[in-house]
C-alpha cells in the first residue's frame, strides 16, 4: 500500500510524539555530500536543536530535510549542504533531529566526496598543476614511444590525462557546449606550448589524443547527468 507525501509524514510526527525514533528513507540531493538518496536516516523529536543539527522541518507546506545554519531566538536558518539558498521556519516547525544515518553506498559516497562540486573545487588546482607537469615538464628517458595494442603509450598517456579535464572545468552554471570548448582549448594550448620548449616537441598527433580524451570525458558527464535526470524527474 502507498501513501500520499501528506499522510506518511503525518504518521511519521505521530510516532515522533510518542517518545520513538523513526527511520526514514532519504530521497533528493539537497545534502549531498554529506547524505545520499538511498541512504537511512534516524530522527527524534527535537529537543535543544543547535546550528550544525540537521533537522525535518515544515516549509511551505512540504517537510525538509536540512541543517541549521543560524537560530535568532525562535526563528531558524536551514540549508541544504547542497543548497545556495536557505529556508527560515519557526521553532514549532522544527519537527525532528536527526540522530544517525545509515549509509547504504559507502563507495558512492566516496566518490561524490571528491567528485562532487565540493571535492572537484579542492581537487581542481592540483589536477591542473599535474597536467602542467605532464605536458611541460623534461621527460628524457621516460620510454613513451611504445606501443600498446597498437596504440603509441604516449597517445595513450595524452588521451587519459585529460579524460578528466572536463569533469574539473565543469560548472552547474556553465552551458555543456561551454565546458567541453574550454576543455578542448585547455587540450590546444598545452600541446601548443610544446612547441616553444627545446626539450618537448609539437606533435599533431598528441593534439588529436587530447581532443579525444576531453570529448570521452565530456561525453561521459553527459551520460551522468542524464541519468540523473531520470531519476529525479
Amino acid at each position: 500500500m502507498t501513501v500520499d507525501n501528506e499522510t506518511y509524514f503525518a504518521l511519521v510526527e505521530e510516532q515522533l510524539a510518542a517518545g520513538g525514533q523513526v527511520k526514514i528513507p532519504l530521497v533528493g540531493t539537497s545534502m549531498r555530500p554529506t547524505l545520499l538518496a538511498g541512504d537511512v536516516i534516524v530522527l527524534e523529536k527535537a529537543k535543544n536543536v543547535a546550528v550544525g543539527d540537521v533537522v525535518l522541518f515544515r516549509y511551505k507546506g512540504k517537510h525538509l530535510l536540512h541543517r541549521i545554519v543560524a537560530i535568532d531566538g525562535d526563528r531558524y536558518t536551514l540549508r541544504g549542504d547542497n543548497c545556495s539558498s536557505t529556508e527560515t521556519a519557526k521553532g514549532e516547525d522544527i519537527v525532528a533531529k536527526m540522530v544517525v544515518a545509515e549509509k547504504k553506498h559507502p563507495m558512492k559516497h566516496l566518490v561524490v566526496r571528491w567528485l562532487g562540486h565540493k571535492g572537484r573545487k579542492k581537487l581542481r588546482p592540483w589536477y591542473f598543476v599535474a597536467l602542467a607537469i605532464l605536458m611541460w615538464a623534461p621527460l628524457g628517458g621516460v620510454p613513451l614511444d611504445n606501443f600498446v595494442l597498437g596504440l603509441r603509450m604516449d597517445h595513450l598517456l595524452h588521451a587519459s590525462v585529460f579524460i578528466p579535464c572536463s569533469l574539473f572545468i565543469y560548472s552547474p552554471y556553465w552551458k555543456k557546449w561551454a565546458v567541453w570548448l574550454t576543455a578542448v582549448a585547455v587540450g590546444v594550448l598545452t600541446e601548443s606550448v610544446q612547441a616553444l620548449l627545446p626539450y618537448r616537441g609539437f606533435d599533431i598527433n598528441d593534439m588529436i589524443a587530447n581532443f579525444l580524451g576531453v570529448s570521452l570525458g565530456w561525453i561521459l558527464i553527459l551520460i551522468v547527468k542524464h541519468k540523473h535526470q531520470k531519476r529525479t524527474i
